[in-house]
């Protein structure tokens, strides 16, 4: 491929690694060596001949100590995370096609903390940097993926699942159904590979599912799947995963049940998730759920919401509940646009803001895109004559 071809994103990629790789005093064969990558191909993609796929260029900015966007020239101004999804789905895509030859894959254990850092950025709704590291991992597990051998193959299949699912936490977010759909297949693909890590990873992707339903109101299809995501656990041992997907199921449940009206069958759900949380403890890497005591004790406050108990609904949340220093910010953050919800619906809307406020500290990529916290400024913004200036700047900034 020339330099012409692609010329809107490929001209000027290849400049700025060779200056990067001097400035590091690295000659090529020493950047080829220290990235893992082909020495003919780093030469041709430094001449601007070749284009670097999103696999070779996260390698050589890792070995670079730069950022991906430093190479490819991307800024960071503005909401571009939307411009940014083709390449997340075209790796996601492409699974079916042998790996990039480019790249030579990092020990597992590497990987496993690769996967652990972009996933604690999808928890944190840092999707930017996420969004930009997502496509070269993807291509990276997937080579290690066919490569490995033994328990190390079946390791490797399960990060391939646990990245391929960021492809889930950026789409649902934005509104990308397309995305979130053919990331969690490509999620369950990967899964359904991983041994006995399997039945967990499965029934984790089947309530993941559940969350595009219930913004659907398809209560019929949430029940499907949920009911799916249990089969997957049948006759599986008690492993850690195991109890923790059921945990997480049965949350799941009780936001359906609460959705629907049911408050019998959301006490029952919440009552086996609590039980499941005494022996598992605060499990917040597990799956990316956060599942544990603290979680089921926000459940119990999100479905009051659901029920219209909001005032038993605020009252809960005020007695008390303290999150774990390291809990997920997009759960916190989900926490508090539930409780601005339910001020709202009691007519506060002071108490309303500053859930809102809260909510946008902890997690502001969230605080920012999720349909909760539009439809509570949109509301507050039609009972108020005149909105305060408070008010009316936080809907400046979510676009309301």
């Amino acid at each position: 491929m020339s330099q012409h071809d692609g010329e809107d994103s490929g001209v000027g990629t290849g400049r700025r690694v060779a200056a990067w790789r001097e400035q590091r005093g690295l000659t090529q064969h020493g950047l080829a060596e220290r990235a893992h990558v082909s020495y003919s191909l780093l030469r041709k993609v430094e001449r601007e001949e070749r284009r670097g796929t999103p696999a070779f260029l996260a390698a050589v900015a890792r070995a670079l100590n730069v950022d991906v966007e430093v190479l490819t020239g991307g800024g960071t101004e503005g909401d571009q995370v939307p411009e940014m999804l083709p390449p997340i789905r075209a790796a996601l895509d492409l699974f079916d096609l042998p790996p990039d030859e480019s790249i030579r894959p990092r020990p597992t254990h590497e990987l496993a903390e690769a996967v652990r850092r972009i996933n604690r950025k999808a928890q944190a709704a840092d999707y930017e940097p996420m969004v930009r590291e997502l496509p070269g991992l993807l291509g990276e597990l997937h080579a290690a993926a066919l490569t490995a051998a033994g328990t190390e193959q079946a390791i490797a299949w399960g990060l391939l699942a646990e990245a391929s699912r960021c492809g889930h936490s950026v789409g649902i977010a934005l509104g990308a159904n397309d995305l979130s759909v053919h990331a969690l297949a490509r999620m369950d693909w990967a899964a359904s590979r991983a041994g006995d890590l399997a039945p967990g990873l499965r029934a984790a992707r089947e309530y993941l599912r559940v969350t595009a339903y219930l913004r659907a109101q398809d209560y019929a299809a949430c029940w499907r799947l949920n009911a799916s995501g249990l089969a997957h656990l049948d006759g599986a041992d008690d492993a850690p995963g195991t109890l923790i997907a059921r945990g997480q199921l049965h949350l799941g449940a009780s936001v359906i049940a609460a959705k629907s009206g049911d408050r019998d069958t959301v006490d029952g759900h919440l009552s086996e998730a609590e039980r499941i949380a005494q022996r598992t403890g605060e499990q917040t890497e597990r799956f990316w759920f956060g599942f544990g005591p603290t979680n089921i004790r926000v459940h119990r406050v999100m479905t009051l919401v659901h029920l219209g108990e909001h005032a038993e609904a605020v009252a809960l949340a005020d007695g008390g509940l303290h999150f774990p220093a390291d809990w997920l910010p997009t759960r916190v953050g989900h926490h508090y646009l539930d409780v601005a919800r339910a001020w709202r619906w009691l007519n506060r809307p002071d108490e309303a803001l500053d859930a809102l406020r809260e909510a946008r500290k902890v997690a502001p990529g969230q605080a920012r895109r999720h349909p909760l916290a539009r439809d509570t400024v949109t509301a507050l913004l039609q009972a108020q004559r005149r909105p305060s200036s408070e008010l009316s700047a936080y809907a400046t900034w979510i676009g309301v």
